[in-house]
């Protein structure tokens, strides 16, 4: 039986890391094994938790604060399952996902990647609407959730997850470069896996600091030229429909403006009495 090795970078996660902990060791697939890599935690529940992961099938790891993409990789290095399952330290994972990920790959050993719909939980609910996969969406961005099985082979022969990327993204410079190697990809139509949102996360941080995003962008893009280059047609058919787009809003707003200012006396008093009526 091929072994799965789950695979938790957890930062300050605390209480949370419980939970993300419990749903990998409730999987179904028997040859299970979990990795958790301390990523450099102050917090005190943390280590509460930490310390309290007496399950033989768990192996704990400590080092100092270096990054998602290198507690993934240390993870990795330490796993001994010939395929990986990444799980961050705030998700959860149904029982059959390991099992039913591991079932598809070994069916295509032309696969690389092997993922399922996710449900949202926490300040949203919901399924986390998604495109679907393909090449094509994937020169525009990533589709795919980190949390998706791959082989430690083919981890090893990319060299890992790209530990500059500090920000963000780590997980879709990896997969360019799972794809680069001609790895398909499946995906389970089943929500096997749970993606907890959060009022503030390092997600939303990085979204919003336009230099980070653009000098991860940036990085991504030089590291996977050949890749980009293959799409280039697609990288540019989007942005043309974005200035499209862009240029159909521009003239709607442009009337709209028109409009208000040819009747902004009529409606300046129409505010006005509503205020009053309120």
């Amino acid at each position: 039986m091929s072994r799965v090795s789950i695979v938790i970078p957890c930062y300050n996660a605390g209480e949370l890391l419980r939970e993300a902990v419990d749903s990998a060791l409730a999987q179904t697939h028997a040859d299970t094994e979990v990795v958790v890599v301390d990523d450099g935690s102050t917090d005190p529940r943390t280590a509460e938790v930490l310390a309290s992961l007496a399950d033989p099938r768990v192996t704990v790891i400590r080092q100092a604060n270096a990054g998602p993409a290198a507690a993934r990789n240390r993870a990795i290095a330490a796993a001994t399952g010939e395929f990986i399952l990444p799980l961050d330290a705030d998700d959860r994972f149904d029982p059959t996902y390991a099992a039913k990920a591991l079932a598809q790959m070994q069916r295509d050993p032309s696969l690389g990647i092997v993922y399922c719909d996710a449900m949202k939980f926490g300040a949203e609910s919901g399924i986390w609407q998604l495109p679907a996969f393909s090449l094509r969406e994937m020169a525009v961005d990533n589709v795919i959730f980190c949390s998706s099985l791959f082989r430690k082979a083919d981890w090893a022969a990319v060299g890992g997850y790209r530990e500059s990327l500090r920000h963000g993204m780590e997980d879709y410079e990896f997969w360019l470069r799972i794809l680069s190697l001609g790895r398909g990809v499946a995906k389970i139509p089943e929500p096997l896996f749970f993606y907890r949102i959060q009022e503030r996360s390092r997600t939303t941080q990085f979204m919003e600091h336009r230099p980070n995003v653009v000098a991860t962008y940036a990085e991504i893009f030089r590291a996977n030229l050949p890749f980009f280059a293959q799409h280039a047609e697609v990288l540019f058919e989007h942005r043309f429909q974005q200035y499209r787009e862009l240029d159909h809003f521009r003239y709607r707003y442009g009337k709209l403006d028109q409009w208000i200012e040819k009747r902004g006396g009529w409606i300046k008093r129409f505010a006005q009495f509503i205020r009053r009526r309120l």
